[in-house]
């Protein structure tokens, strides 16, 4: 069985981005898939479609499903195309492959970045399993995770599993990530309490009401502290 390939995403935006993307794709095996929505720069031609497939060739994938409908209206957050599921699975088979991946968008920023979310996505599509424990059964399916997620709940979500990490390594370790709390969206109210987190983290739970922030964050799940501390 061949290594798992390497998950990069880049943005051209950035002034590093044309080196690095260079230097990933020396090796032959690596591929470059666009997900813009639509596949032209506005100001650097290129990072057009043609000027991509002219020196990439068959490794330049560009695939409309991995887009942000929303990219020209951020403050309706992010939201993939029809069919990102589907298009999530392909990443991950190649990356399964051992090809090195290179997801490529616009936005200087991959913290606010539609690409951010993609990758998660691909992460969660090579943990597809089920781990059989008495009395839980625990599925991680790429395609759980809800598809429309607010910019600034993002990086809020990613310091949430890091917090968790932190207060509970062991009892995440058990159970492989996954801890069943009674109620999720108490679980983040406790955790905002205890940790007092920032405006951020705040917006993450405010934005996204509890049962998407419960499966967006997979395969960080919330522990409800009451459970932990015996209460009703």
């Amino acid at each position: 069985m061949s290594e798992q390939g390497t998950l990069y995403t880049l943005g051209y935006a950035h002034p590093e981005t044309a080196r690095q993307v260079q230097e990933v794709m020396s090796d032959e095996r690596a591929l470059l898939v666009d997900i813009r929505l639509s596949p032209y720069s506005k100001w650097a031609a290129t990072w057009n479609k043609a000027a991509l497939c002219s020196v990439y060739g068959s490794r330049y994938v560009w695939d409309r499903r991995l887009g942000n409908v929303n990219y020209a209206h951020r403050e309706q957050g992010i939201q993939l195309a029809p069919g990102h599921e589907d298009a999530v699975r392909e990443v991950a088979s190649w990356l399964r492959e051992g090809r090195p991946v290179v997801l490529l968008c616009a936005c200087r920023d991959a913290r606010t970045c539609h690409r951010s979310l993609v990758a998660k996505l691909v992460q969660i599509a090579l943990l597809e399993r089920e781990d059989h424990y008495p009395g839980l059964l625990a599925r991680y399916r790429g395609d759980e995770v809800p598809p429309v997620i607010l910019p600034e709940a993002w990086p809020g979500m990613q310091w949430f599993s890091v917090a968790l990490w932190t207060r509970w390594p062991d009892l995440l370790a058990e159970h492989h990530g996954y801890i069943l709390g009674k109620s999720a969206f108490n679980a983040i109210e406790n955790m905002m309490r205890y940790y007092r987190l920032s405006s951020v983290a705040r917006a993450a739970a405010h934005t996204l009401d509890g049962s998407l922030f419960y499966r967006c964050a997979r395969p960080w799940v919330m522990l409800d502290r009451s459970e932990e501390d015996g209460e009703a």
